[in-house]
Formats: C-alpha cells, sequence, structure tokens
C-alpha cells in the first residue's frame, strides 16, 4: 500500500481541532447570545411599553370615570330638587366645590334646549354664560332620543368659548321626568396628556392618544396648545361641526418626527400574536428617521368613545443604548472568550503534540542511530504518554541489554553463533547440529613454546591477545567462524553456518592474510611467524558438552587433516599447505603450486598437498628429491 506523501503534524491536527471546535462553539454562543439579548431587548421595551399603554388606558377610563361619577352626582341632586343648573348662582358659588383639585378640567356647565350655556371656567375662575357651542347645541337634540342614559364621553373638538380643544363628558338632566338639557365637564388636551402615564417619560419612550391621524394625547400638545390660543389673530371660530372636529391637531402640528412619518409605518410580524393584560390586540410599526429604526406599539381604546381611539408609545433608539452597550460588552466577552479559546487550545495541542513528537522522533533515531545515543523520554502527567514513553525507554534498555549480551557473546562465541542463540525462542541453548561440506583453517604459530619459557606469563598473555585480535578480525571479515583457540593456535571453518559457495576461497584468502600479518608487523614488540593448514570436506558442526555447559564446535576428518597440513608445514619448509579437496573447489585452482604427494596420517592413499605464493613474503619450496 502506497503511503501518502502529504502528511501533517500532530500539533497542526490538534490545534485545527481544537481551533476549529472552540471557534464554532463560541461564536455560536456569541450570535445565540447577541440575537437572543438583542430579541430579550426588544421584548422588554415592548412589554414595559404595553404595560403603560394598559396603564394609560386605565388612567384615561379612570379620569373618564371620575368624571361621569361627579355628573351622576350633580344629576341625582337635580332629581331630588336639591339644585338648579338654570341658576347661575350655584355655577358661581357652589361649583368649584364639585371640581376641587381638578386643574385638568377646562369648564363645567350646562346647555339647556333653549341654546343656552351656563357654567364654570375654572381656568379663569369665572362664570360663562352665553349661547351653547355648536357641539353641545348637537348634543342637546339627539342624546336624549337614544332614551335615559349615564354620562356620555364627547368626542374631542373645538370649543369656541373655551377657546381650546377639549373632550368632554356629557350627562342628560331630568327632574320630576322633564328633560332639562346637558350637564356637561370638559378636560384640555394638556391636562389629559399630563393625566396619562403615556407622557414623555424622559428614556426615550413617547406615548401619545390618536384619533385617526389626530393627536388628542402627546406631550407636545402644551406647547401647540399655547401656540393655538395665543397667537391667533383674529381667533379662531369653529362655525362648522366639521370645523370643530378639525381642529385637533395633526401628526405634523407637534414636533414629532415618528408620528409625522404616519403614511411610512411598517407593521412588523413577531410570528406571534401580541395583546395588552386587558385581552386588546397590540400591534407593533417600524419607521425610519434619519436612517435610525424607531419601533411604534399602537393598540385600539375603544372603551370610552363610540369613535374608535389609538393608544400608541414609540421608542426612539437612545432606549437601546443599554442594550447596545450591553451587546456591545457581549460582543468583546465573546471576542475574548474567543481568543482565550484559541491560545488554550494552542496550549493544549502543544501539551499534547510535544510528548507525541518526542516518541516519533526517538522512534525515528531508534531506526536510523546508535542506540545508545537515544536519550530517554522524560515522564508525562498524562497518563497515557507517561505509560509510552516508559514503554518506549524499557524497550530501548531490553534492546541494550539484547546487544550487550550479542557483544559478551560476541566475545566467547562466533556472532553468527551468538545472534542464532538470541534469535532462538529455545532457552536451551541447543543449535541443531548440521552436515555439511565446509573448509577448516588452521593456524599455529612456530616457536612459541619456547618463547614462553623465558617470558613473563603476562606478557605472553599480552602478545597472544594482540595476535589473536588482529587474525579475527582478518578471518571474521572473510565470513569465516573461529571455533576454537587452542593455546597459541587456532581453528576457523567456513561455511558451517551460513551458506558461502566460495568458502574454499576465502579460507584460503585468509591463511594469506594471516601470513602476511605475521610477516610485516609485531605483536607489543615480538615478531611471530606461523603455519597455516587448509582443508576442506564433510563435517558436523553442533554444539557439544553438558546441559549446563555447551559450546560449538565442528568434528570429522577434513577438521583433523587441516590440523595434519598446518604440522606438515614444519617438515616441508612451507607457510600454507592446501589440501587437494579444497584446491578442486577453488575458483582459481591454477594459482596453487604442488609442493608433494604425501600419505597423511589415517589415509590409506596419498594426497597432494598444495602451497600458493604470498605477495611480499618468500616461497620455500621442498627440493625436487624431496618432493619425489
Amino acid at each position: 500500500m502506497q503511503r501518502s506523501s502529504q502528511r501533517f503534524s500532530i500539533f497542526v491536527v490538534l490545534l485545527a481541532g481544537l481551533i476549529i471546535t472552540s471557534v464554532s462553539g463560541v461564536g455560536v454562543a456569541v450570535y445565540f447570545g447577541l440575537k437572543t439579548a438583542q430579541d430579550n431587548t426588544l421584548d422588554l421595551w415592548i412589554s414595559m411599553s404595553r404595560d403603560d399603554l394598559a396603564d394609560a388606558q386605565r388612567a384615561v377610563d379612570t379620569r373618564m370615570n371620575r368624571l361621569a361619577q361627579r355628573n351622576n352626582h350633580i344629576i341625582e341632586k337635580v332629581a331630588k330638587n336639591q339644585l338648579d343648573l338654570r341658576d347661575a348662582r350655584f355655577w358661581q358659588n357652589d361649583a368649584t366645590a364639585y371640581i376641587a383639585g381638578e386643574s385638568d378640567i377646562a369648564a363645567i356647565g350646562f346647555a339647556s334646549p333653549e341654546g343656552t350655556f351656563l357654567g364654570y371656567n375654572p381656568q379663569t375662575k369665572k362664570l360663562i354664560k352665553g349661547p351653547a357651542d355648536l357641539i353641545e347645541t348637537r348634543l342637546v337634540e339627539q342624546l336624549p332620543l337614544a332614551g335615559p342614559a349615564t354620562s356620555q364621553a364627547i368626542f374631542p373638538f373645538w370649543h369656541n368659548q373655551l377657546k381650546q380643544v377639549v373632550i368632554g363628558e356629557a350627562s342628560p338632566v331630568y327632574q320630576n321626568g322633564q328633560y332639562l338639557g346637558l350637564l356637561m365637564q370638559y378636560l384640555t388636551l394638556p391636562g389629559l396628556s399630563h393625566e396619562l402615564d403615556t407622557r414623555n417619560t424622559g428614556d426615550g419612550r413617547t406615548g401619545f392618544i390618536m384619533i385617526g391621524d389626530r393627536l388628542i394625547a402627546h406631550p407636545g400638545l402644551i406647547a401647540w396648545q399655547n401656540t393655538r390660543t395665543g397667537n391667533d389673530s383674529p381667533p379662531f371660530v369653529a362655525k362648522t361641526l366639521e370645523e370643530a372636529l378639525s381642529a385637533l391637531p395633526s401628526a405634523s402640528d407637534i414636533n414629532d418626527p415618528v408620528l409625522a412619518k404616519l403614511d411610512l409605518w411598517n407593521e412588523i410580524d413577531f410570528g406571534r400574536e401580541m395583546q395588552s393584560p386587558d385581552d386588546r390586540p397590540i400591534v407593533i410599526h417600524h419607521v425610519k428617521v434619519d436612517d435610525r429604526d424607531h419601533f411604534i406599539i399602537t393598540q385600539p381604546a375603544d372603551k370610552f368613545a363610540s369613535t374608535p381611539i389609538t393608544m400608541g408609545m414609540h421608542f426612539s433608539p437612545s432606549i437601546f443604548a443599554d442594550g447596545i452597550q450591553r451587546l456591545d460588552q457581549l460582543g468583546v466577552i465573546g471576542i475574548v472568550v474567543l481568543i482565550s479559546a484559541i491560545i488554550a487550545a494552542a496550549v493544549i495541542a502543544l501539551l499534547f503534540s510535544r510528548p507525541l513528537k518526542r516518541i516519533s522522533r526517538a522512534n525515528r533515531q531508534l531506526g536510523t542511530e546508535d542506540i545508545n545515543d537515544l536519550p530517554s523520554l522524560p515522564g508525562n502527567l498524562i497518563r497515557e504518554f507517561d505509560d509510552a514513553s516508559n514503554s518506549f525507554n524499557q524497550m530501548v534498555a531490553t534492546i541494550k541489554d539484547r546487544e550487550r549480551i550479542g557483544r559478551l557473546f560476541g566475545k566467547f562465541l562466533p556472532t553468527p553463533i551468538a545472534q542464532t542463540l538470541l534469535q532462538s525462542t529455545d532457552d536451551t541453548g541447543a543449535i541443531p547440529s548440521r552436515k555439511c561440506i565446509a573448509s577448516i583453517l588452521f593456524v599455529d604459530l612456530q616457536g612459541f613454546t619456547s618463547m614462553c619459557e623465558n617470558a613473563d606469563p603476562q606478557n605472553v598473555v599480552d602478545v597472544l591477545n594482540a595476535y589473536f585480535a588482529k587474525t579475527t578480525a582478518i578471518i571474521e571479515t572473510n565470513k569465516g567462524i573461529i571455533t576454537q583457540f587452542q593455546g597459541d593456535a587456532v581453528l576457523a571453518v567456513f561455511n558451517a553456518v551460513d551458506d558461502q559457495p566460495n568458502h574454499a576461497d576465502l579460507a584460503v584468502k585468509s591463511a594469506i592474510e594471516i601470513q602476511q600479518l605475521a610477516h610485516s608487523q609485531t605483536f607489543l614488540g615480538q615478531s611471530l611467524t606461523c603455519r597455516c593448514g587448509v582443508n576442506t570436506g564433510e563435517l558436523v558442526a553442533g554444539n557439544v558438552g553438558a546441559p549446563d555447559r555447551l559450546t560449538f564446535t565442528v568434528n570429522g576428518d577434513a577438521v583433523n587433516s587441516a590440523a595434519r597440513l598446518e604440522a606438515m608445514n614444519k617438515e616441508l619448509g612451507t607457510k600454507i599447505l592446501i589440501g587437494e579437496t579444497t584446491r578442486e573447489q577453488m575458483s582459481n585452482p591454477e594459482e596453487t603450486i604442488l609442493v608433494k604427494e604425501v600419505m597423511l596420517r589415517g589415509r590409506s592413499t596419498p594426497s597432494s598437498v598444495y602451497t600458493v605464493p604470498i605477495d611480499g613474503v618468500e616461497l620455500n619450496l621442498p627440493k625436487p628429491a624431496d618432493q619425489a
């Protein structure tokens, strides 16, 4: 399976995953938090305004009910002949007692069927006496036609005698079953605006009451009323009912840009029906003024008049200042949390990736560098990483121990044999015996026994070790296995463990190099000479010894013949003797030189023995007579 060339660092993967998770989580939370906060802010102000409109409705109802109750109280006294509304002295002397504390009343009086009006003006503290107004004349004629009734709210209109727009309450007066006329009470529009809780709250909300597109309550009506009554010259006089009714101020007559854009209001669908506490529907509109959003909440106020009246409240954008500030703060907090999350993600990714990188780097070094140079992995607070580090350290320690054991084995056993034992699953240490054709090299020092007689024993050992070290290097370089060190002799075998087709050439090459070594070098100042015997034949390689003490060796006539060939060098004056079987398996047998036909011990037929020239070493061959 082909491995992809595109690979990613664990730090990048962890960081990307944590950042995506953090950003998405915090982003979703901030988004929905901001949206929820914005919706909650709008819902809060709508709820507050809805409650304020309900309070305003109750205030209007309460105010009009007070007028009706006063009218009913006076009518009852008239019916009992306790009061005479047609007597000017009542209005001049006693009327003030009935309207005490009512500063918003424009007038209270009596309109007769004869077209006269008699009453009292608390604003001027004067008696009102004169012809009835147009609306009053109409009401005196029409109201009794509907039958006996209690008080009736009067649609706002322009009152010529009072010179202002008023809203009133009219009640029919009867005495002894005879209809006398109407008891009238009038409220000023500014007074009504003061009375209502819909007056400008000072927090960006403005309340109003409208009939169609005409206003009957609004904070701006006070200034409009003063302008209307003080600057008209000559004073405005309504000559028809239409003029009297049209005298109400429109939205454009007062300084209210939201109401001035009444035609541009857009109704907002909140996806749910909104109602006031008294179950009257609430409508929410939206309009832009100077590129700023304004919201208008309206509801019908139809309890105190037969003509539909709308109560409302509109928001200035300033009401959202605190909410927007909180949203901004929430946004800043969200950004801080997001940045903190990213930093935390980077720290967490670093904490998690650092031990993984150390383990990965150590594994790469394990395959490419010297195991002794591998650093020990530190512990970690995370259990899994700590276990991985400890396991890796234990693995490295095990490998080092195994290599150390291998090196120690190599000092006592041939390296291939030691490796075979380490790789074996059998703890007995036994190596299966192997019968094979191999080449044997036997090397012995010449005159070493006499040298040892007069030499220091330790010096003898040191000389031998120096000699054996270089001899061993030559043999192992040529893939030979030293099976024994016998005093000053060395027994090596080629092709006993590993398959080596050219084992004969390797054995002869080792003998030549050992002779060159002995001829060209000294060992701790001591010159040495040696003899080599090389033979090839069938042998058996394997472990011999007791169960608890084994050694690897080779046995067979070919081994013995190699030792005899080495000893025969002394008789023939040669350095290297090669058996006939070895010559036959050499790749270039022509390089050998026949020395003699000999009868080896244990043989019934003579054998030819050969030698080879050695560069740098004089070749001493026996005389022809000796060869014969």
